[in-house]
């Protein structure tokens, strides 16, 4: 079958490998669709960032291996000790892994996880594939493909207003960048949550798309300085003139929250007496555990949002070029960007 394959910086390679067998507890998806995120960017750019070079401490992986956490299709084939219920359905992939014995899996906090992998990021092959072997346990049945996806980062958008130190509902929200992760939080916290919810975003296509969808969006030099929570998504950008974790400050009232999703690889440098004595907080949000999966199938009850506008397909056989590429030069041309596998 042909997958991609990382083996480190600006190394990335579409390859034929074996096909997968599902063992005892997995099943083997045909891959239909697996989106390209800012992370896996990140690591073609710059990684091994994330991606471990050595071998992972729960799975014995490590690079090369197959990239891509955002995926789904249909479980085309089942291990021993997986129901039959499984075989045919469209399912989206949980891509995280933990050990289920230390303190943070005991306590519903699998993303903390020592020995946490992640299909397609850390220590598994991923969804850049024909095909994919996952365990059963990790799948998400859905009905409506656009959703395939945009599953993990819902769960991260859940995740993240479980960290946030205050109630969602009425609270007015700013979420700096409105890429996959940016939209599926900023629908979670809007139709979910109740918040009042802002979109800025430094690529104008982008955030043209996002209020056409429905949500209000703010121009840079229209976004004032009451926010009671802003969300950074952004992360490092080469693109940015500012750190979005300094930024967001500026538009926060005395009181507020930032919300840290995005990541940063590099240091960043500020004074915290100005944010000290406006009581601004800090709060970080990684990835997502099973107290958010337990609240998924409600949240997509309540996020009324078509989010098959925002994908954009490419073929399996052209995703290094019209992906990994594409994104580093022209990210404004599309939102979603799914490989059809």
């Amino acid at each position: 079958m042909k997958a991609l394959i990382y083996y480190g910086q600006r190394d990335i390679r579409l390859e034929d490998i074996p096909l997968p067998t599902p063992a005892k507890n997995e099943v083997l998806i045909n891959v239909t669709d697996a989106g390209i995120c800012q992370t896996q960017l990140n690591e073609f750019m710059e990684g091994p960032l994330i991606v471990n070079a050595e071998p992972h401490p729960l799975t014995g992986k490590a690079i090369p291996f197959v990239v891509g956490h955002e995926f789904g299709g249909i479980v085309e084939q089942i291990g021993a000790d997986v129901p039959d219920r499984c075989l045919g359905k469209q399912a989206a992939v949980l891509p995280l892994l933990s050990c289920g014995e230390c303190c943070y899996c005991q306590n519903g906090q699998e993303n903390l996880c020592d020995k946490w992998a992640y299909y397609g990021l850390i220590g598994a092959d991923g969804g850049f594939a024909e095909y994919a072997v996952v365990n059963y346990k990790n799948i998400f049945f859905v009905d409506d493909p656009s959703l395939l996806t945009f599953i993990e980062p819902i769960l991260v958008g859940i995740h993240a207003a479980a960290q946030a130190r205050t109630e969602l509902k009425g609270k007015k929200v700013l979420v700096l960048g409105v890429g996959t992760l940016g939209l599926a939080l900023a629908a979670v916290w809007k139709f979910y949550y109740g918040a009042d919810v802002y979109i800025n975003d430094i690529l104008s296509a982008r955030q043209q798309k996002a209020k056409e969808a429905g949500f209000k969006t703010l121009a840079k030099d229209e976004i004032p300085s009451d926010f009671d929570i802003v969300v950074d998504v952004a992360g490092s950008d080469p693109l940015s003139q500012q750190a979005t974790f300094m930024e967001g400050f500026e538009y926060m009232r005395k009181g507020g929250e930032l919300v840290v999703i995005g990541t940063y690889f590099h240091a960043l440098s500020f004074v915290p007496t100005p944010l000290i004595v406006a009581e601004k907080n800090i709060s970080f949000s990684f990835a997502y555990n099973s107290r958010d999966v337990a609240q998924l199938a409600g949240v997509l009850d309540a996020v009324k949002i078509d989010f098959a506008p925002f994908i954009e397909t490419v073929p399996l056989e052209n995703i290094i070029e019209m992906g990994y590429f594409r994104s580093e030069v022209d990210r404004d041309s599309f939102s979603r960007l799914v490989t059809k596998c």
